[in-house]
């Protein structure tokens, strides 16, 4: 009897948007890098809005432009991340720490052409299985790019059902 093959959930989540070149750094400065992530995921974006870190919630989807996530700090900026229930990151690209670190977190680290079509507090679909993000209150959709055989399955390892 073989085993059941695990299915991605389909996601749901409200959109916080950046700009390009959102870098490890901003998401989570480095000075809390050192924290348990149960306490570090209220230091969120601490440099660029204090407030935005208690507004994090579970489902939430972190979008940026090009190079998400560059620089010093990948591992504890997606713990953190993944720790105040964000459930992706979305990028025109992600700096290959980054999404390896998003990934190992629980992250869906995803790729799009135009992330620009999302915007803060708008809801957002993500049908991994399917390939595609949907924008919910604007009916956007976007073939998620990177979405490779490998990466399903890595997916399926850390979030199937």
């Amino acid at each position: 009897m073989s085993s059941p093959i695990l299915r991605l959930p389909v996601l749901t989540g409200r959109a916080w948007t950046f700009a390009d070149d959102l870098q490890a750094a901003d998401i989570l400065p480095v000075r809390f890098a050192g924290l348990p992530a149960a306490e570090a995921h209220r230091r969120l974006f601490a440099d660029l809005d204090a407030s935005l870190g208690a507004q994090v919630a579970r489902g939430d989807v972190l979008v940026a432009g090009q190079n998400l996530g560059a620089g010093a700090g990948a591992a504890p900026a997606a713990t953190a991340l993944a720790a105040a229930g964000v459930v992706a990151v979305v990028g025109t690209t992600l700096a290959p720490d980054f999404a390896a670190a998003a990934l190992l977190a629980g992250l869906a680290p995803l790729e799009v052409d135009a992330p620009s079509v999302f915007h803060t507090g708008q809801r957002l679909r993500l049908n991994l299985e399917g390939g595609t993000i949907a924008n919910l209150s604007s009916g956007d959709r976007q073939p998620i790019r990177n979405l490779t055989e490998e990466l399903l399955e890595r997916l399926r390892e850390r979030i199937g059902r």
